[in-house]
């Protein structure tokens, strides 16, 4: 019997005492409780916002520690790194290296330091954190493509069984002649682009070699696939598409099929020669079958 009791007591005992701590809690905060969101989709929103929000600050706080607070940053990557104009850098101080004659105007630096508080300035922290995301993305589906595009390359080095691959040929600075297995009409062209090439050169107004592009209508696809060293690969699916485009680096004497000395131009009444360059960018927009070639020039003597 007293066992029969002392059990009836503890259960009375646990009612009360959950009744008691139940009415202590609260509707709202019993609410609170009852709400499975609180326990599973609320949480895993935070721990999602918390995660974005760290991941924004690494991104922005790399950019701003990339490089040190005093290091120098030229014109063209100032603009390019920290989403800037000419006139956002026109209120910066900046030190000047380089130039003279011969070499063109001197190459303008700003302080990483400064670059860094007046691109905040214009597009604010959520601003620069929004293109520095904008930019990640761009560039991973830049290297997706590259590696899609070598892996065609791959596939057309088996099948073709041959070491000719253009951007090999660029990296590994061969001295072949790239024309060897050229068509007489690939070759005939390639002598046609470096006359072209060689009547753009010429000089700026500081006295430097200027660079020099030509343009280049009615390259149908597979022209340009034999120009790029790979005329099987007529669709193009070994090279990388940015846009409309698609762009190749070469080195020049490799491109043209020609000798280094072959590179050359002399300038009578300036008594002076110029080079071409030692690479060359190929540039090629399938839409309208327009092809152009840049580079730039150096002094060989005077």
């Amino acid at each position: 019997i007293r066992t029969k009791q002392k059990k009836n007591n503890r259960q009375k005992y646990r009612r009360n005492t959950k009744m008691d701590d139940y009415d202590l809690l609260g509707h709202e905060l019993r609410k609170a409780l009852s709400d499975p969101s609180n326990y599973r989709s609320g949480s895993r929103k935070n721990e999602q916002a918390g995660a974005a929000a760290a991941s924004t600050g690494d991104l922005f706080d790399d950019w701003v520690n990339e490089v040190e607070p005093h290091g120098m940053v030229s014109t063209k990557e100032a603009k390019k790194e920290y989403f800037l104009t000419t006139a956002d850098l026109a209120t910066l101080s900046y030190e000047s290296y380089g130039g003279g004659i011969g070499c063109g105007p001197p190459t303008k630096c700003y302080l990483h330091k400064d670059l860094v508080e007046t691109s905040v300035r214009k597009h604010g922290r959520a601003g620069v954190v929004k293109k520095l995301e904008a930019r990640n993305k761009r560039e991973e589906k830049k290297r997706m493509r590259e590696e899609q595009a070598e892996q065609a390359r791959k596939r057309l080095k088996t099948i073709t069984n041959t070491a000719a691959d253009g951007a090999a040929a660029a990296a590994t600075a061969t001295t072949m002649k790239a024309s060897a297995g050229d068509t007489q009409e690939v070759k005939r062209l390639r002598e046609g682009l470096l006359k072209m090439a060689k009547q753009n050169m010429g000089f700026e107004m500081s006295g430097a070699p200027k660079n020099w592009k030509i343009e280049v209508p009615g390259i149908s696809k597979a022209t340009f696939a034999a120009l790029m060293f790979r005329p099987t690969d007529v669709d193009l699916e070994s090279f990388v598409q940015n846009g409309a485009y698609y762009t190749e680096k070469y080195r020049a004497s490799n491109f043209f099929g020609v000798d280094e000395t072959r590179l050359t131009k002399y300038f009578e009444p300036e008594y002076v020669t110029q080079k071409i360059g030692s690479s060359v960018t190929v540039r090629y927009k399938p839409s309208t079958m327009e092809l152009s070639i840049s580079g730039n020039a150096e002094t060989c003597g005077w």
